[in-house]
Parts: structure tokens; sequence; C-alpha cells
């Protein structure tokens, strides 16, 4: 009996050991929340994050509101329908594409960056400011920290 038990305690331990890895987690299963956090918000280091219903994520800290959402289409399509005013860049080595529009004193900043090929994380920044191109730089910024959390 006691030969049995050692034997079975064997195989036991030896199908634990052959267990794979746990997968990396996938795109479509980051959450957009943690892709932005307040510490990226200096000076206003206090605010306020919201999960959407729509999957996406609403963080508002001080006078900056920012829309954070996993999008799965091409990058072209989507740089596209941000009209032929908008500006390209790259954000540490990703292409990213935005268009920011002042409407007395906020500006509103919408922006895609290509994560991969049909993998890309939306950005829609308000901001009190009245320079454009600064809430730009924001939102380049902001967009450069959610690629830097997203899931290797």
């Amino acid at each position: 009996m006691n030969r049995y038990l050692g034997v079975l305690a064997l195989v036991a331990a030896l199908a634990a050991c052959s267990t794979p890895p746990p997968a990396p987690p996938k795109f479509s299963d980051t959450d957009p929340c943690s892709l932005l956090q307040a510490r990226d918000f200096d000076p206003e280091p206090t605010g306020s994050t919201l999960w959407m219903p729509d999957g996406s994520c609403q963080l508002t800290y001080g006078a900056t509101s920012v829309t954070v959402k996993l999008r799965t289409e091409k990058y072209a399509d989507a740089a596209a329908s941000l009209g032929p005013d908008a500006y390209g860049a790259v954000v540490e080595t990703h292409p990213m594409t935005r268009r920011c529009a002042d409407a007395a004193g906020t500006v509103t900043c919408d922006g895609v960056v290509e994560v991969q090929d049909g993998q890309l994380i939306g950005l829609k920044v308000v901001q009190r400011n009245p320079d454009p191109n600064v809430v730009g730089q924001v939102t380049q910024g902001l967009a450069a920290k959610a690629l830097e959390r997203l899931p290797k």
C-alpha cells in the first residue's frame, strides 16, 4: 500500500512539473484602466478612474480628462478617420496620429497609436488649456505611458 501511494505521489509531482506556463496576457484581455496611472498626470495626482460600459476607461485628474480604449482595426483606417488636418507622429517606434481642436480654452485631442497590425490604443484627451500643441504633446506622452504598460 505504501509503495502504491509513493508511486501515485511521484506521478502527481511529475504531472505538476509538466504543466506548461500560463500564456501571456492577450491584447484583448488588457484592462485599459491599467495603462495610465495617477502619476502620469503630474501635477494633479488625485482624480478618478471609471471603467465605461463600452470597454473604455475614463480618467479625470485636475484639468485633464482622458478616455483610453483598446481598438482592433487597421491603423490606416483609424488615422484617416481623424481627418486631413491630423498630425502624424512616432511614439516609442509606434506610429500615432492625433487631431486637436480648441473650443473656448478647452482643447480636445483624439488620437490613435498602433501597437501592432490591427491593434490600436485610442485616446481622447480633454484639457483646459489655450494651446492645442501643448495638449497634443500631453496626448503623445500619455500614449507612450500606455504603450509601456501593455503586456509584452
